[in-house]
């Protein structure tokens, strides 16, 4: 099965005052960590995003197609520009999402338009498999400014995974959105 990989990194990151995914935790950008995390499923990796310097990482860079709409926006120009049916979407603020993960998360999509895990009751909607069929639905959402990720994959047949606790950190889905999660983070 071909995938593509794709990273959201095109957020204003107005909370962080600067562009997250070019933040270094731990000696490396957090874009880093989603490519380390994308590479062994998959040696096509796009990146949605805003910021030419993303450009450095080898990947092809794409900007919103519709700007300022947020993960729906992400979402829609990622899809627009995949080649390939099926799409793991993984923000580039999530740093302890594990390839363990995603490659569960694409063993259990099979019927599905969308596959998304749940873990500790709360689903994680800008970590998932897309497919590019979605993309006329995206489309829509946008031009009726439905920008709330959870509510346009629940107009579709999207699937959710719960994600077992025992197995899975706990800080598997943690966001790094404001230099203190960013300090919380490393220690």
């Amino acid at each position: 099965m071909e995938i593509t990989g794709v990273i959201l990194a095109g957020g204003k990151s107005s909370r962080m005052g600067q562009d997250k995914g070019l933040l270094k935790f731990n000696g490396k950008s957090l874009i880093q960590y989603a490519i380390d995390t994308l590479k062994p499923i998959t040696s096509q990796i796009i990146i949605i995003a805003n910021n030419y310097s993303y450009n450095t990482f080898n990947y092809p860079v794409y900007n919103d197609i519709i700007k300022n709409k947020g993960p729906v926006g992400g979402i829609y120009t990622a899809l627009t520009h995949s080649q390939t049916k099926t799409n793991i979407i993984l923000s580039c603020d999530t740093p302890f999402v594990s390839t363990e993960l995603l490659k569960l998360l694409l063993a259990k999509h099979q019927n599905y338009d969308v596959t998304l895990p749940k873990y500790n009751h709360k689903i994680h909607p800008i970590v998932g498999i897309y497919n590019t069929s979605n993309l006329s639905h995206f489309k829509q959402s946008l031009y009726n400014n439905h920008l709330k990720l959870i509510e346009v994959n629940q107009q579709i047949n999207t699937q959710i995974v719960e994600i077992d606790t025992k197995h899975f950190k706990q800080n598997i889905f943690y966001n790094i959105n404001t230099p203190t999660q960013l300090k919380q983070a490393i220690k």
